[in-house]
């Protein structure tokens, strides 16, 4: 199986939505990043390390996953997301109402999966400065 291709995409921090980031990805023909295994996994790393993802788009980037409140989370392409996935960061997920799935850069740990708000409040807008997108369909 081929790896997906990412790339991370700035996007306008004075929209800052799950819906904002997914149509970014539009346009550039991809939809928002999705990690459904290990192959990715390593393959999203490698291309974050290889732009200086930290410095590119700080310590948060929008993925393509997401739960309607249920802890039931799913990708974009509808593949589940388990509770239970070895790259959630440890007390991860913990939001109960409709959550969206940020990717953390920390100094512990390189790539941690968070839950967020779908519609980041004004304390978080200028935190998420990019998007991940892939070539998954």
């Amino acid at each position: 199986m081929v790896p997906p291709r990412y790339q991370a995409v700035y996007t306008d921090i004075t929209q800052p939505s799950f819906d904002h980031a997914q149509s970014v990805c539009e346009i550039f023909g991809t939809g928002l990043g999705t990690v459904l295994d290990q192959l990715h996994f390593d393959a999203l790393n490698t291309t974050l390390n290889s732009i200086n993802a930290q410095d590119f788009c700080g310590e948060r980037m929008v993925l393509g996953a997401r739960s309607p409140g249920n802890s039931v989370w799913s990708w974009r392409t509808g593949e589940p997301v388990q509770n239970d996935w070895e790259h959630w960061y440890p007390t991860e997920p913990e939001l109960l109402g409709e959550a969206c799935m940020r990717m953390g850069i920390t100094s512990v740990h390189w790539m941690v999966m968070f839950d967020h708000y779908c519609v980041n409040d004004e304390s978080e807008i200028k935190r998420f400065k990019c998007c991940i997108c892939d070539t998954v369909r």
